[in-house]
């Protein structure tokens, strides 16, 4: 975690927080990428419970082996902090030449 996603856990756990969670799949050059969603609780086990129940959508979904234990999800204390860096994210994948998919709802 960033500096900003620690100051954001501590901010996070009064008010909620805005999550995205990502993964990249370098064997097919894809990335997996969630929309921005606001969680109630920016508590460090909401946020690994949210990764891990990614992980787990995304290996069934689209026959994948990511770790469930992984970090995938990243928090933001507001909705366009959230949105730009996943754009960002979405824009070096593409520039990796990485096929950006949706995660759909997980």
């Amino acid at each position: 975690m960033s500096s900003e996603d620690d100051t954001t856990l501590s901010q996070g756990a009064r008010g909620g927080v805005f999550v995205w969670c990502s993964a990249a799949n370098s064997e097919r050059r894809e990335l997996y990428i969630s929309d921005v969603k606001r969680q109630p609780s920016g508590s460090g086990m909401a946020v690994n419970s949210l990764s891990g129940h990614f992980a787990q959508t995304m290996n069934a979904r689209f026959g994948i082996h990511l770790a469930m234990n992984a970090q995938h999800c990243h928090m933001f204390r507001n909705s366009a902090a959230a949105q730009n860096a996943r754009m960002i994210l979405m824009a070096g994948a593409r520039k990796s030449d990485l096929t950006v998919k949706n995660a759909g709802i997980f």
